[in-house]
């Protein structure tokens, strides 16, 4: 299993920029699978001068194409477009002498000439819009799926999507679906609904980004991302090498298992149960993590007030392994349902059970606010942070067997 403990640190900035970057990628693709499908077919092979210029498309047509398909108000607009996406390498001039223009002149995908970027997040999106395309058109495959009289719109779920990879070649077998499944997710091309689980090959709910929010037009995204794009100098002169634009400041690099961190991008806008699965999985200014859905995804469970609160009151390690400590040990297992967990863990050294979702696993399993972990699943945590902790719950499996102390009465 992948030890995430060494994730490098993003500032506010860098994660702002990369979550950019990698959404105008996906849209970047999603533009080009729609290009290769359209009839008659915008992406060929042509001939200028007697030279072959294959799998290219004509900048004029592209225009045209997204006005009249009302993917661009204007041909300026259009024209903008296309030129974020040339601006984020997502395509260029077939001999790079070219910025975007409304004229008679070759471009290119670099997905289709083997340029694009060989980041593995890159290569993660460009698979997952694929996959995407393909899923979508599946009867029932994605649809919205009810779960304890709560709705989850355009979810699937995880033991189906493995299914459907193995058998349509898009892993050689179950052990490779779960692996294809899991990139995707560290990619943030899809994600648990709640964000309490890693993809696994159970009855889990998982949903795509594509499918998070309204159909935005490629106008809509991307105008905004060119307002909040980096400086970027194009360069107009032939060059060899693909990358045809600088791009200040670069795009850090992330390891293959950083899930949270794309999420961090921004404070969590309260102290309570976030109300998005986007922000379900980030860690609260105050200092704890909710492992369950959430308000907006289970019952209503609205965070106590400071005279309604069970009182946790301070305790250090020490009192709390002493000979004599007033504590019970305990352990539980949680069994997740398709949404979540059902609990919020705050502090460290030691952590706490802050808040439990009387509806939820952990209420049945008999997990209770105030008690504090000692392990999870079988790691000791005493001198974990809460985030730790959190993140040994969520990479496990969908059982967490947790050891814990429990103040006597």
């Amino acid at each position: 299993m992948q030890q995430r403990h060494s994730e490098p640190t993003l500032t506010a900035s860098q994660a702002s920029f990369h979550r950019r970057k990698m959404d105008i990628m996906a849209i970047g693709e999603e533009l080009r699978l729609r290009l290769h499908e359209a009839e008659p077919p915008l992406i060929k092979d042509r001939r200028y001068h007697l030279k072959l210029y294959a799998n290219c498309f004509v900048s004029k047509e592209i225009v045209d194409w997204l006005v009249e398909n009302k993917e661009a108000e204007s041909r300026q607009q259009a024209v903008e477009v296309m030129r974020t996406l040339q601006d984020y390498n997502v395509l260029h001039h077939v001999c790079d002498e070219h910025e975007f223009k409304d004229e008679f002149l070759f471009f290119r995908f670099r997905r289709d000439d083997g340029t694009y970027p060989e980041e593995p997040d890159a290569l993660a999106f460009a698979r997952g819009q694929r996959i995407y395309s393909k899923v979508k058109l599946e009867k029932n495959m994605i649809k919205d799926r009810k779960y304890h009289l709560k709705s989850y719109k355009k979810s699937f779920v995880g033991k189906e999507f493995v299914d459907w990879l193995v058998a349509n070649n898009e892993a050689e077998s179950r052990d490779d679906a779960v692996r294809v499944g899991r990139e995707l997710l560290e990619s943030g091309v899809l994600h648990h609904v709640c964000d309490d689980h890693h993809f696994s090959d159970e009855y889990l709910f998982y949903r795509f980004r594509n499918d998070e929010g309204e159909k935005k037009k490629f106008s809509d995204v991307l105008s905004v991302f060119r307002h909040m794009s980096p400086s970027i100098h194009r360069s107009t002169t032939k060059a060899k090498s693909h990358s045809t634009s600088t791009v200040t400041p670069a795009s850090p690099t992330i390891t293959a298992g950083s899930v949270r961190s794309r999420r961090e991008t921004s404070p969590p806008e309260s102290r309570q149960f976030s109300s998005s699965s986007e922000q379900s999985n980030r860690v609260n200014d105050d200092g704890y993590v909710p492992m369950s859905a959430g308000p907006s995804q289970r019952t209503p469970m609205p965070v106590p007030s400071p005279s309604e609160e069970q009182v946790v009151l301070p305790v250090t390690i020490e009192e709390l392994t002493a000979p004599d400590a007033p504590f019970i040990r305990k352990s539980v297992k949680v069994v997740s349902d398709p949404v979540g967990y059902g609990f919020v863990i705050r502090g460290g050294r030691p952590v706490h059970i802050h808040t439990v979702d009387p509806a939820g696993p952990a209420a049945a399993s008999g997990l209770t606010v105030g008690e504090y972990l000692l392990s999870v699943n079988g790691h000791d945590v005493l001198e974990s942070t809460h985030t730790e902790a959190a993140r040994l719950i969520l990479i496990g499996p969908s059982t967490a067997t947790l050891v814990t102390l429990k103040r006597k009465s």
